[in-house]
């Protein structure tokens, strides 16, 4: 037994130590793996938690009508958990309208209710534009290069109308919105143009400057173009709320009883097709303008300079490059990047093909243009001279109306047309009209809409301009122009454009009035190009010295015009407004 247990020693000594080194190499081997596991298992669990508890969040500001696109879209991407070194991505999507973002990231206007935004998909590259029109835009706005949509613009009206009036027939001009004195038929069809306002919408952005390039080529450029602009703008009804699925059915129910209107207006192909898919029983026809349409093209651009949170935007455009955001905003009915459109809108009269598209604004054009819609329907501050001289019962011609009647209609048709932002009031002037004075207040200046007992200003200064008569007493039309200009002067509100509109027969013949050169030197001395105050003269007949007229108005930038035939009032009217989209260098 001992030989045998001594007799094998070394076949034990090498049996047993492979075993013992075995058993060393599996358990040196184990530890290093559960030490591998248990630094990996917690480097995952950091990660993880830095992920979960600090994420890099982009707040995104998208137009009403993608936000509930995007906002899906966000919530596959941020389930997705990117990281962005070390942080997981996650995009929180805001509705905001994006003439608001755009002052908002412009610097122009502070954040209305919300966090700064990181991100931002406005409707249109026009709204871009506008905010990097300001040193604090271009420096934060950044294009990435991704269009989001697209959908092709559509002159609309309700169906029950469209079927009435074979002038909407298969194929629609942007002419169609036009007032018959610039080419259109709108106001010969009894049209009533609601119009998205540009300063809020991109749809209505977008077709002011194609109306201005149709203008433009129709009448051609300088102060015949801004004329018929002009007579465009006041002859719109504007709207706050153009694109929405209310604003749209507010436009259907104008057509309806007591109503029995026959409005048009702008909108997307998608705002369409979302109408028409919810109101089967009355919906809206559309055309896409004969000369090509714009198209709001929804692109993604960055507002951040934080490096974490434009790497976190940065990522979710990998999400909206994607099949699944594609496939999502075709569901919503808009059209993709590359103008694909969902095969549903074909049923609601609306076509799945490319529509004639008509060319991108240019670089700074967006802005220009909109300035334009500002100055017309804003701001407006005026004070009104109206010749009530003995001068004013003269016939225009031989058994024609007289220059008073005349004038009634002019001041009729001008001053109604003004819009609601106008503030206005009007003097009437003959020598010794109120006492020692050759001039009276008639309405005082303020606000068109604003209450005068039981009417408005407007309607006060309508009533007013129609009873008025002339008197027997000669006309004190230079110092009556110094004391109103005067007038306008010192009382000068800087967000308007303030001016003194005189109408008049032309002839100063009051004993003791001022001279024209000196009624010139005086306005020259008081003139301040800083606090502008513009002298704006209609003219009526053939009497009075229109050259020194001319003069009186040029020393304050302003221009002189001459009627010598009613037809020629909306003409003179619309120019003489005009004025303010060239102001101050309009030349003669």
């Amino acid at each position: 037994m001992n030989a045998g247990v001594t007799g094998h020693p070394d076949r034990r000594d090498r049996r047993g130590r492979p075993r013992r080194v075995t058993l060393i190499a599996l358990t040196l081997a184990g530890v290093i793996v559960a030490t591998l596991l248990v630094a990996f298992g917690a480097e995952a669990v950091v990660s993880r938690a830095s992920c979960t508890d600090h994420p890099a969040v982009v707040n995104l500001a998208a137009a009403d009508e993608i936000a509930p696109a995007i906002r899906h879209v966000s919530k596959w991407f941020n389930a997705q958990r990117n990281d962005v070194n070390g942080h997981c991505a996650v995009v929180h999507v805001v509705n905001v309208q994006p003439s608001t973002a755009a002052a908002e990231v412009s610097g122009l206007k502070s954040p209305s209710g919300h966090a700064a935004f990181d991100a931002w998909i406005p409707d249109s590259s026009l709204w871009a534009d506008v905010a990097r029109s300001s040193p604090a835009g271009a420096q934060l706005v950044q294009p990435t290069g991704v269009t989001v949509a697209r959908s092709p613009l559509m002159i609309v009206m309700p169906r029950s109308v469209a079927a009435q009036m074979p002038a909407f027939g298969s194929s629609v001009g942007w002419q169609f919105l036009l007032p018959q004195r610039v080419g259109g038929p709108a106001s010969g069809l009894g049209l009533h143009v609601e119009f998205p306002d540009p300063a809020q919408s991109s749809a209505g952005l977008a077709t002011l400057i194609q109306l201005q390039q149709m203008l433009h080529q129709v009448v051609g450029t300088g102060a015949k173009a801004l004329a018929a602009f002009t007579d465009f703008v006041f002859n719109v009804q504007v709207t706050r709320d153009s694109g929405s699925t209310g604003a749209l059915a507010t436009l259907a129910s104008l057509a309806q009883p007591p109503r029995d209107e026959r409005p048009v207006t702008i909108a997307s192909e998608q705002a369409v097709a979302q109408f028409d898919r919810a109101h089967p029983q009355d919906p809206l026809s559309g055309r896409y303008p004969v000369q090509g349409t714009p198209q709001l093209d929804y692109p993604y651009v960055t507002t951040t300079s934080d490096p974490l949170k434009l790497k976190a935007a940065r990522a979710f455009e990998k999400a909206l490059r994607s099949t699944y955001s594609t496939s999502y905003v075709r569901y919503e009915g808009f059209r993709s990047a590359t103008g694909s459109a969902p095969a549903w809108i074909g049923q609601y009269g609306l076509t799945t093909g490319q529509p004639k598209l008509s060319p991108a604004a240019n670089p700074g054009q967006a802005p220009t243009s909109l300035q334009a819609w500002q100055r017309l329907s804003l701001g407006s501050r005026d004070l009104v001279l109206l010749d009530v001289s003995k001068q004013m019962a003269t016939p225009v011609a031989l058994g024609g109306p007289t220059l008073e009647q005349v004038l009634a209609k002019a001041a009729g048709l001008g001053l109604s047309q003004f819009p609601d932002g106008t503030q206005m009031g009007v003097w009437a002037f003959a020598a010794g009209l109120d006492g020692k004075l050759p001039y009276k207040q008639i309405v005082s200046v303020g606000p068109l809409p604003a209450p005068l007992g039981l009417i408005t200003r407007r309607q006060q200064i309508t009533q007013e301009t129609g009873l008025t008569k002339p008197v027997p007493a000669p006309a004190a039309l230079y110092g009556s122009i110094l004391a109103g200009f005067k007038q306008v002067t010192s009382t000068y509100q800087a967000r308007y454009d303030n001016a003194v509109l005189v109408m008049t027969a032309g002839v100063d013949n009051a004993p003791g009035d001022i001279s024209a050169p000196d009624l010139i030197r005086q306005l020259r001395a008081l003139y301040n190009p800083r606090r502008r105050v513009e002298i704006i003269v209609i003219k009526f007949g053939n009497a009075g010295d229109f050259n020194a007229l001319q003069k009186i108005a040029s020393a304050t930038g302003g221009q002189a015009y001459n009627i010598t035939n009613p037809a020629q009032i909306s003409k003179v009217f619309f120019s003489a407004v005009a004025r303010r989209l060239c102001s101050p260098n309009c030349g003669g």
